[in-house]
């Protein structure tokens, strides 16, 4: 990795920071006292930690058990990426059918919209680089912002159905 490369890293992550700090403080602004969850969402909280943990735990077995038998499919740091981002999406997604991924005084319309142009950034800063790149392994297979763009996407689409239902059940 040269240090241009490591640079842009850095300076990304420390935009990334700073405009996540700048989101949760206009949200606090907004809503004033932050709302907190209630003891049936910090339950289902726990229990999507949990089923997303043993996710995580069960795809690196298989990757250590593929690997050790010469059968990579990813770089190793990716392999450990995507394995985290199963891991965010199972929780995310079982957070949101079981209503305990948004505060109970939460609207989630902004925050659904936050997740949309979070993936929209990332799904096209990937293709940029899936257009730019002439290897298949760099184009696909090492693409991160491709890949955390499809995870935001499964968030995005599973909040969305959840929203549907929701209303649906309201009707």
């Amino acid at each position: 990795m040269n240090t241009s490369f490591a640079f842009g890293v850095a300076i990304g992550l420390m935009v990334v920071i700073a405009a996540c700090a700048v989101v949760v403080k206009m949200v606090k602004l907004r809503n004033g006292k932050p709302a907190k969850y209630d003891e049936r969402q910090q339950a289902a909280r726990g229990k999507a930690f949990t089923v997303a943990y043993t996710t995580l735990l069960i795809y690196l077995a298989v990757w250590m058990i593929l690997n050790g038998l010469e059968i990579p499919f990813f770089a190793m740091y990716t392999s450990v990426l995507v394995g985290v981002l199963i891991s965010v999406a199972v929780f995310a997604g079982y957070s949101i059918f079981t209503d305990a991924y948004f505060r109970a005084s939460d609207k989630p319309t902004s925050w659904i919209a936050l997740i949309g142009a979070i993936s929209l950034m990332n799904l096209g800063i990937g293709a940029w680089h899936a257009i730019k790149e002439t290897t298949v392994q760099a184009r696909w297979l090492e693409n991160a912002n491709l890949m955390v763009g499809i995870m935001c996407l499964i968030v995005l689409v599973c909040a969305l159905i959840k929203r549907a239902m929701d209303r649906r059940i309201e009707d």
